[in-house]
């Protein structure tokens, strides 16, 4: 007889994920993300934020990520490599070296097949001891609040179903800079899930209303 986990796991659909309008689907269903739970919950807003500058920071911020897994892969060509980029990458082979980072996973796209969202997870992979598994969040601005539970909704969404040995055990967020040099941030909260498992409450909640609104009104 299958367990429920079985159950659940069989369950899951096909994930794909909608670029232009930065949307997860399950089998056409849109699914809420682990970033879209926390700006939709209200736990970070950046309404007051010039949009072009927005729009600007997040393009650095996709080139930055795009330059560290091309690098990590194996697959980048440094020699055309723009300087502001490399400042970038140069932090991020530091804290590979100075934590003896090896990646097992390179943004990986999963869905938790019981809470039944989505997220892609920057890197998975061991450190230092070569055994324990780090979750690792790669930043480029300044540190929010949100940054650690963001970290929790990934770890949840790894670990689910895996026995211990398997499951992640740190949580990091690693702020590179310009300058070649970078920050990290260990985030030990116990409680982070349950606020990021309260923020997927309140936006599966927010988006029920939208949707019955919008049903009403055709």
């Amino acid at each position: 007889m299958k367990t429920i986990k079985e159950k659940l796991e069989k369950a899951v659909g096909k994930l794909t994920f909608d670029e232009e309008n930065h949307l997860y689907k399950e089998d056409g269903v849109i699914i809420p993300s682990v970033t879209q739970c926390i700006k939709e919950a209200g736990l970070i807003d950046l309404s007051f934020v010039d949009k072009e500058l927005l729009e600007y920071k997040s393009d650095v911020g996709n080139k930055i990520h795009k330059t560290t897994e091309l690098f990590d892969h194996g697959n980048l060509d440094e020699s055309t490599l723009h300087p502001l980029l490399a400042g970038f990458l140069g932090a991020w082979k530091k804290f590979i070296w100075d934590y003896q980072f090896n990646s097992l996973h390179i943004e990986l796209a999963m869905i938790h097949p019981l809470y039944r969202y989505a997220g892609r997870i920057d890197r998975i992979g061991t450190i230092i001891d070569k055994i324990t598994i780090a979750q690792v969040d790669i930043k480029t601005g300044v540190h929010h609040h949100s940054y650690a539970i963001q970290s929790a909704g990934y770890t949840e969404l790894y670990n689910y179903g895996k026995p211990k040995k398997e499951q992640i055990r740190r949580r990091l967020t690693v702020y590179l800079r310009e300058d070649g040099t970078y920050e990290v941030r260990e985030h030990k909260n116990p409680n982070d899930i349950r606020y990021f498992l309260a923020a997927l409450t309140i936006t599966n909640y927010l988006r029920s209303i939208h949707n019955g609104k919008s049903n009403r009104e055709k």
